[in-house]
């Protein structure tokens, strides 16, 4: 039922921006290259919102550097993903970005510091990925986020908070944190008041679950197991 809230959500809002943009892309594209990108607005001219999924993985060298040339995007109806781009620094060229239909993964970047360039990303309509990213200690970026359709999942990360969140509201599905070697709290998270389901498992120094004191509704089972640091469910 909140998938289905939030597909028609997506589709009132691509509507409304439709009326003033234009779509392309319906079998959706992949960057492998900073030319690629680059070259995007003038292979696609006044292309705003891409029907398809969107894939930025450089190839073997990986020279993607910068996202500039999507900086006309407002919508992205599938998926995006965002992974092994060993010398990406940023992701400001996506700042137009307000809705995405699918997936969002962002994995194995490794010179990516935060999610600065999401900033008005509103919606995730299905689950948001995070893995790796070595040199991220943070969610900085994600401010206005509010919905996510399916699981957020955080694994294997560095990161020391879940700060950037502040907003997010609702999570479809689970909340998946394992296997992180740095965060201490769930600190990020005090906007959330739904889940689908909480899942913790494997975060050798989480000490609390500070930061879900807002949750007031989890529809399904709630695991937390082998964190060796937790020693109280305080917070919750």
């Amino acid at each position: 039922m909140v998938m289905k809230r939030i597909f028609i959500l997506f589709l009132a809002l691509a509507g409304i921006t439709g009326a003033m943009s234009q779509g392309c892309l319906p079998e959706g594209i992949t960057f492998t290259t900073q030319a690629e990108i680059d070259s995007f607005q003038s292979n696609y001219p006044g292309c705003t919102i891409i029907e398809g999924n969107v894939t930025i993985e450089a190839d073997t060298g990986g020279d993607i550097t910068n996202l500039n040339g999507l900086s006309i995007l407002t919508s992205i109806a599938g998926d995006l993903t965002i992974s092994t781009n060993y010398i990406l620094g940023s992701l400001s060229g996506l700042t137009n970005l307000t809705t995405l239909g699918g997936n969002l993964s962002v994995t194995g970047n490794d010179f990516l510091f935060n999610l600065q360039g999401l900033d008005n990303l509103t919606i995730v309509g299905g689950y948001f990925y995070i893995e790796g990213n070595y040199f991220m200690k943070n969610l900085t970026g994600l401010g206005d986020l509010n919905i996510i359709g399916g699981t957020l999942q955080i694994r294997n990360t560095n990161l020391t908070s879940l700060t950037g969140l502040e907003n997010l509201t609702s999570i479809g599905d689970y909340l998946v944190l394992d296997n992180n070697d740095s965060i201490t709290s769930l600190t990020g998270l005090e906007g959330l008041t739904s889940i689908g389901g909480l899942s913790i498992y494997c975060n050798d120094v989480l000490v609390n679950l500070t930061g879900l004191g807002s949750v007031v509704s989890v529809g399904n089972g709630i695991y937390i197991e082998y964190n060796n640091s937790l020693a109280s469910l305080t917070g919750m």
